[in-house]
């Protein structure tokens, strides 16, 4: 298939092209919305007609430039670059897409590093690196465009158009392991020791993807070498749990990464949290919510006082999902504070206020403190115990938009949580406005996903939603999508409005099932309901939703 890879000043997309229009411009309804003076509402629009992909400009205020000729209708070949705006969109047909992916396996197989050009023999771990590197499609940067940045925020090693001398071996292969990441969108690196030598996995996607089984334990010590004086660990502490940070600075971009030296049997472990903005979504539109649910959402976040929870388990983005309602804020006019343990993304016009447990500030003192701030909007990280819950909701009760998350299964078992944590039925009913439950899947790689028949019991567990298809997808596997069949993640989500009829049976010592019943008179769609639309519509596999859904009652 082909698809058009999306870069703006903040993030990087890619978006599939197939048969279907893709417009551009800054009103919500287009499939490429961007919040930028240089568009219009309606900007452009891409399609696909019977002589091939094309892109034609909708009368926009600054127009829309083809390979830097401005165009009003214009025929596209693979790699064209359209320019509007701040945006810049590449065109990739699914022929190049597939020659790409067939010259990354080539490369892999002759071991040549070509990252930066260079087709030098390399040592058998730096080729498998730079075989995940090679395989992808965008190449924005390379090894050497990467500065090394401490925490104090010293530049340690610039990046090579900056300092012309050859970096050491332990700074190069540093290099290049943060590019590997950057090119396959990991989340976390982790370097494990073994007697002899030691392994380094990524985790692509929510699941961990070994990158290298045979790293020399000389190498790997040298990179933890590397790592402890970037987070400015003491050096004589050898065998201690240490947490750090630091940071990269790559082509006018910052990314930052939380460090975890842990010491095990064979040595110390090292773990990195790769905290890349671009690979998160920025806006509540981006998200990818049902028109109906983000319609509600986004009138909560305009409000002036109210009670947002997001549910889930750790990893599924509830943070995430948080940080784009506040986006939706005017945070020039109103005053916003967040607690997060920790603040992992700065967000421009908040207050942003970090956990400290050995200070003694809690969520629940914390949430006390601020209130005596002025605040408008108030993010608490978490809602861990009573006394924070009782506090986030008399706020929300007393002109406050508070934004929250909980630890639990569903949205009916967040209303369960609170009420479970010792909370007043009458305090849930009428603080609480949504609540919304999320998970993230991965969408099914594009390049090599593959046909099959649902079978019987597939449609009778999706119901009517998948009623009359003959064909769903199911992953394969290639150099594009490191083997794993999958390419990106999305999130399904489950939306509960609090109404009068929800508030009367939360008032009276409810079950799960009354709350059940209520529902199904109103709009609402499961978890696994949400899923299994993305499964008709060839998004991602049957086996996905049902990993990560699970069976509902």
């Amino acid at each position: 298939m082909a698809f058009l890879e999306v870069n703006s000043p903040r993030w990087t997309r890619r978006i599939d092209f197939g048969g279907d229009p893709i417009s551009v411009g800054r009103h919500p309804d287009n499939q490429i919305q961007f919040n930028d003076d240089g568009l219009s509402r309606k900007h452009c629009v891409f399609e696909r007609r019977q002589d091939g992909w094309w892109v034609t400009d909708l009368g926009s205020r600054n127009g829309t430039k083809l390979n830097g000729v401005k165009i009003t209708t214009a025929s596209m070949s693979s790699g064209d670059v359209v320019r509007v705006g701040n945006l810049e969109i590449r065109f990739m047909s699914p022929e190049s897409v597939a020659k790409a992916t067939a010259a990354a396996a080539a490369s892999g197989a002759r071991g040549a590093a070509t990252v930066d050009g260079s087709s030098r023999a390399t040592t058998g771990y730096e080729a498998a690196i730079r075989r995940v590197c090679d395989a992808a499609l965008s190449k924005q940067f390379g090894e050497t465009d990467i500065a090394l940045v401490d925490a104090r925020g010293n530049t340690l090693h610039a990046a090579a158009s900056e300092d012309g001398d050859a970096p050491a071996e332990s700074v190069q292969i540093m290099r290049l392991l943060l590019l590997a990441c950057f090119r396959s969108r990991a989340s976390d690196l982790h370097m494990e020791p073994k007697p002899d030598k030691a392994n380094i996995r990524i985790r692509v996607d929510g699941v961990m993807v070994t990158l290298v089984e045979d790293l020399p334990i000389n190498v790997f010590r040298k990179i933890i070498g590397v790592v402890r004086v970037l987070c400015q660990f003491d050096q004589s502490v050898k065998a201690e749990v240490l947490d750090g940070h630091f940071n990269v600075q790559v082509k006018s971009r910052r990314v930052d990464y939380r460090v975890s030296l842990t010491p095990a049997v064979h040595g110390m472990k090292l773990v990195l949290r790769v905290l890349d903005p671009a690979n998160a979504p920025s806006r509540l539109h981006e998200l990818g919510m049902l028109p109906w649910m983000f319609e509600k959402l986004r009138a909560v976040c305009n409000r002036d006082a109210g009670l947002v929870l997001a549910c889930g388990p750790t990893g599924s983005g509830k943070t995430t999902s948080l940080y784009s309602c506040l986006r939706e804020i005017d945070l020039e006019q109103r005053n916003a504070i967040t607690i997060e343990d920790p603040v992992e993304y700065q967000i421009d016009g908040a207050t942003q206020i970090p956990i400290d447990s050995k200070q003694g500030h809690t969520f629940g003192g914390l949430l006390r403190s601020i209130l005596r701030q002025d605040p408008d909007v108030i993010l608490v990280g978490e809602i861990r115990d009573v006394e924070t819950a009782n506090v986030a909701m008399q706020a929300a009760m007393t002109g406050h938009l508070v934004f929250s998350t909980v630890h639990a299964r569903d949205t009916i078992g967040s209303v369960f949580r609170l009420l479970d944590l010792g909370v007043e039925p009458y305090l849930v009913a009428n603080a609480l406005d949504i609540v919304f439950a999320q998970r993230l899947v991965r969408v099914l790689c594009p390049t090599c996903r593959r046909q099959v028949a649902p079978t019987l019991a597939q449609q009778l567990k999706m119901g009517k939603g998948i009623e009359g298809m003959t064909t769903i997808f199911e992953p394969g596997g290639c150099a594009f999508c490191l083997d794993t069949g999958y390419y990106g993640r999305r999130a399904i989500f489950e939306l509960l409005e609090m109404n009068d009829m929800l508030r009367e049976v939360v008032l009276k010592q409810p079950t799960p099932q009354q709350i059940r019943e209520v529902l199904r008179n109103g709009l609402f769609t499961s978890l696994q309901g949400y899923g299994f639309q993305m499964v008709s519509n060839g998004i991602t596999s049957y086996e996905e939703i049902d990993r990560v859904s699970g069976s509902e009652p």
